[in-house]
């Protein structure tokens, strides 16, 4: 109900009233939205195929009580632990809230930690055959990291990651090639100093003409339109922007510099700490000799110097498939 608003009042209220109605404790639907969403990012789909339409038309949910209890989670953890008892509806669960406090990191954690996050993703015939689309979750389907995930990873990796909060928009650098997408090329553009460039993603300008071939390559978000899910292609100008692209250079120099400063000046410890960093886990025998002899080869085949050899083997780090995929 929209009150009368004080004869004083600039605004009539409805906004408001709203937003007030949205993060009710009363309204389930925008927990379960969010909750689908969150398990959507994680999964790469939600329990819900259509995450923008919880209609009579969309996709009915694969999990219909799970998905109840993670909105329940979602809101002040109303959900229920205990295996004996069943997931408590998401109207008991919200109807006794006063005062909800919703917490995206304390559902993104549960997820992550729980045994369907941590299911492999190697498939058997038996399970392909029973459930060849993976509606139950019987394995994890590998994805592969979206463009702002892959930018950021590789800023992290490198060490150059500015993780300052807040803020005005950053501007990275752009190619001529890029900039001359606009009618009036460059206008506007204001190239921000390297280490405000390299602060996370969410943090750069979008302008629908202008968009980094960094994030235009690997599917960014359309400006123009909501994006429910973003689709996943392979295509010859990813592999093209990641191993000649500037930016990319740029970070496997520093990656390079890093690796030398903490691992010594022992190319094997280097090319293990590239690895770690990386991959995130101690590397294999075979991966270190597979990167000792590319090494070799780039400085006795093409006469390059010890510390060139190293920063192209971390580009080549920069593009393996498991640094881009999430398997």
């Amino acid at each position: 109900v929209i009150p009368e608003p004080p004869g004083e009042a600039r605004s009539a209220g409805r906004r408001r009233v709203l937003a007030e109605w949205i993060a009710s404790p009363d309204n389930r639907l925008t927990a379960r939205v969010m909750a689908n969403r969150l398990w959507q990012f994680q999964f790469g789909r939600g329990l819900a195929r259509s995450p923008n339409d919880f209609g009579h038309q969309g996709e009915r949910p694969t999990h219909p009580e799970l998905l109840d209890w993670l909105a329940g989670e979602l809101v002040e953890g109303q959900g229920t632990r205990d295996k004996g008892q069943q997931a408590l509806t998401l109207n008991s669960q919200l109807s006794t809230l006063n005062s909800p406090t919703w917490s995206l990191k304390r559902l993104h954690r549960l997820i992550m930690t729980s045994a369907a996050y941590h299911m492999s993703s190697r498939a058997n015939p038996d399970g392909l055959a029973r459930d060849p689309t993976n509606d139950l979750f019987w394995r994890f389907d590998m994805r592969r990291l979206s463009a702002e995930e892959i930018r950021d990873s590789i800023h992290a990796v490198s060490g150059q990651l500015n993780r300052t909060m807040y803020g005005p928009s950053t501007y990275p650098e752009l190619s001529p090639e890029v900039l001359h997408g606009q009618s009036r090329p460059g206008e506007g553009w204001h190239t921000s100093p390297p280490d405000e460039a390299a602060r996370r993603s969410v943090y750069i300008h979008v302008k629908r003409s202008l968009i980094p071939p960094m994030l235009s390559n690997f599917d960014f978000a359309d400006p123009d339109s909501s994006c429910a899910a973003r689709f996943m292609t392979t295509q010859p100008a990813q592999a093209l922007g990641m191993l000649n692209g500037k930016l990319v250079h740029d970070q496997a120099r520093a990656f390079a510099g890093r690796v030398r400063r903490e691992a010594g000046d022992e190319v094997d410890d280097q090319v293990r700490r590239a690895l770690e960093l990386a991959l995130c886990r101690p590397p294999a025998a075979a991966d270190v000799e597979h990167g000792l002899r590319l090494i070799a080869s780039l400085r006795g085949k093409h006469g390059l110097t010890d510390e060139r050899a190293v920063e192209y083997y971390c580009l080549v780090v920069l593009n393996l498939n498991e640094f881009v995929y999430l398997d």
